[in-house]
């Protein structure tokens, strides 16, 4: 009688943890949006600001807010219509989550400010799927050397 009242207790702590442990898939990818742009000596800029002062620096910088998951391995970056080469964009702040629970993350790249000219786009591709994009047209940089 004692084990099976043992059996019984363990079963039911083991159920009662069983939801709190089922993990939930990550959601859809839903939305990408170029929130902020800048450079090393200008500093950050509101994406929609109509016209966009020029950027002075060695380095662009893109904030990308994205609703739901990204796959980190499919972010993809083009200037006037060509891919960045992957190699020259570079995450180098990291990520920061938004909201409850985490569904809007927003996102800072790095990339040489040559790149910063023109057209900009993002594309990226969700990690259960969707495939968003968002562009900023009129971006204007200037190499500037460290001081």
């Amino acid at each position: 009688m004692k084990k099976s009242g043992l059996f019984l207790l363990i079963l039911c702590l083991l159920l009662s943890i069983a939801p709190f442990a089922a993990a939930k898939p990550a959601p859809n990818l839903t939305r990408v949006e170029i929130t902020h742009i800048g450079a090393d000596d200008t500093g950050w800029i509101m994406a929609g600001l109509s016209p966009k002062p020029t950027l002075y620096g060695q380095k662009f910088y893109i904030a990308v807010r994205f609703t739901g998951y990204p796959n980190p391995g499919r972010i993809f970056f083009y200037q006037n219509g060509n891919l960045i080469p992957r190699a020259e964009v570079t995450e180098p702040f990291g990520r920061k989550g938004l909201g409850n629970p985490h569904s809007v993350w927003v996102y800072q790249f790095a990339m040489p400010v040559v790149y910063g000219n023109g057209t900009i786009a993002v594309r990226a591709e969700g990690i259960q799927g969707g495939r968003h994009y968002d562009t900023i047209y009129g971006v204007t940089t200037v190499y500037h050397p460290e001081k």
